[in-house]
């Protein structure tokens, strides 16, 4: 009888870890206030704005001009408007690495950010939540402006604030010039972007700070 009670003891002992372990798993990905907020966040943002249509098994977020795309879903991209690239001196046939064109457009895939294997039958914004659950590490708040970034290798990243209605940084396209400046790009001469020095918080350039090129979309209330 006493082996009887120890048994079921132990049994029940160990239902209840499997049942705590899982309640935890399931609690960590609610406990995670910044990939709460950075969805939150997006889908606002996204709600307001308007996202392009499932295209070639990606969704697309398109800047208000139409010129950038940042696109997400069975592979994860910048895209870019070449017309602007070229008149500040690229030639495309001497770029390397992750840029490449397609139909007149400079694009850039990511190769630190984990795709999402299907996207069949899934929302634009469940999607975008696996996206970053599983690229926690590719993740990043930062305080002093409000707003959140998605590293895609390489230095380039794409950025949204937390609340686009007070920030003035709604959504930044943000691309290491190294690149394209081999390439032959004069920086200054880049119509609508911007060069600046940032300090990295995360990623092979932590604590450095690089040039990057900027192109930001404010839709702030006024």
């Amino acid at each position: 009888m006493k082996k009887k009670i120890i048994c079921l003891t132990a049994a029940a002992v160990y239902a209840l870890v499997i049942i705590a372990a899982a309640i935890m798993i399931s609690a960590n990905s609610k406990l995670d206030l910044v990939a709460n907020h950075a969805v939150e966040s997006f889908k606002s943002l996204g709600e307001e704005i308007g996202l392009g249509g499932y295209d070639k098994r990606l969704y697309e977020v398109y800047s208000p001009d139409g010129t950038e795309i940042f696109s997400y879903g069975e592979s994860v991209r910048l895209t870019v408007d070449i017309g602007r690239f070229a008149a500040a001196g690229l030639d495309p046939d001497k770029l390397a690495g992750q840029a490449a064109v397609e139909d007149s457009r400079l694009t850039i895939i990511s190769n630190q950010v984990e795709s999402v294997a299907s996207v069949n039958a899934r929302g634009v914004f469940d999607v975008f939540e696996t996206l970053l659950r599983s690229n926690r590490h590719a993740l990043e708040y930062h305080m002093e402006h409000d707003l959140f970034e998605l590293h895609l290798g390489g230095g380039n990243t794409f950025r949204w604030a937390k609340d686009w209605r007070t920030n003035t940084r709604g959504m930044t396209f943000v691309l290491n010039p190294r690149p394209f400046i081999d390439a032959g790009l004069e920086p200054k001469n880049l119509e609508g972007w911007v060069s600046a020095n940032i300090r990295m918080m995360l990623g092979p350039e932590i604590g450095q700070t690089v040039p990057r090129l900027l192109k930001n979309y404010s839709f702030a209330e006024k």
